[in-house]
């Protein structure tokens, strides 16, 4: 019997050993590339993907594409880090235009396991529950077969909403629907996330 506890002792300090370390290189990756995205936006690389899957890089200064919109299916925005990709964030709104804004932010180490990621939604509500609301879907990879998730939901003001209150009971299960309905994250590192997004080829 003691042996038993101290073995699962043993694996309970492994487990939280291994968190930790993982919360630390994510939180190092999201001010890296926080960092690169404030000061050093020069250094983003950019890319948009066509309905073909072909993926191309643009210069948003440059605007050098000369195509129809339509064919456009995701752009991409990259960070490197020792010339090793550790940020790419997703997002269908190419133009940045609309009154619904999606996007999907990925933080990967150096060998490109995915550490964690943040899904955003953000969607007009107009009503007592918020003007707009903003859902954030904070993931970690744990090494578990499912990652862990925790659902936040903004207003307009970056005021986290309760969307159990009076005011909002009536838009919880809209808010809960259109969380669901993001994409799932199905890989857990940057050569499954490119059969994931069927890029056929990257340059």
């Amino acid at each position: 019997m003691k042996k038993l506890i101290t073995f699962i002792a043993f694996i309970s300090y492994v487990l939280i050993f291994s968190q930790k370390k993982i919360n630390q290189e994510l939180e190092e990756a999201e001010k890296f590339a926080n960092k690169i995205i404030e000061n050093n936006p020069d250094k983003i690389l950019h890319y948009y993907k066509l309905n073909n899957g072909i993926l191309k890089r643009y210069y948003p200064d440059n605007d050098n594409y000369e195509g129809d919109d339509s064919e456009i299916m995701m752009s991409y925005r990259i960070i490197k880090k020792n010339d090793k990709i550790i940020y790419i964030s997703k997002s269908d709104s190419f133009w940045g235009m609309g009154d619904w804004n999606s996007s999907q932010d990925f933080y990967f180490d150096e060998k490109g396991v995915l550490l964690g990621a943040v899904k955003k939604e953000d969607w007009f509500l107009e009503n007592k529950c918020a003007r707009q609301i903003r859902y954030r879907g904070i993931y970690k990879n744990y090494g578990n077969p499912k990652l862990q998730r925790i659902d936040k939901f903004y207003n307009e003001n970056d005021e986290e909403i309760n969307l159990d209150s009076p005011n909002c009971k009536k838009s919880k299960k809209e808010a809960l629907e259109n969380a669901e309905a993001t994409d799932k994250i199905t890989f857990r590192d940057i050569e499954s996330f490119m059969n994931a997004e069927k890029i056929k080829y990257y340059k």
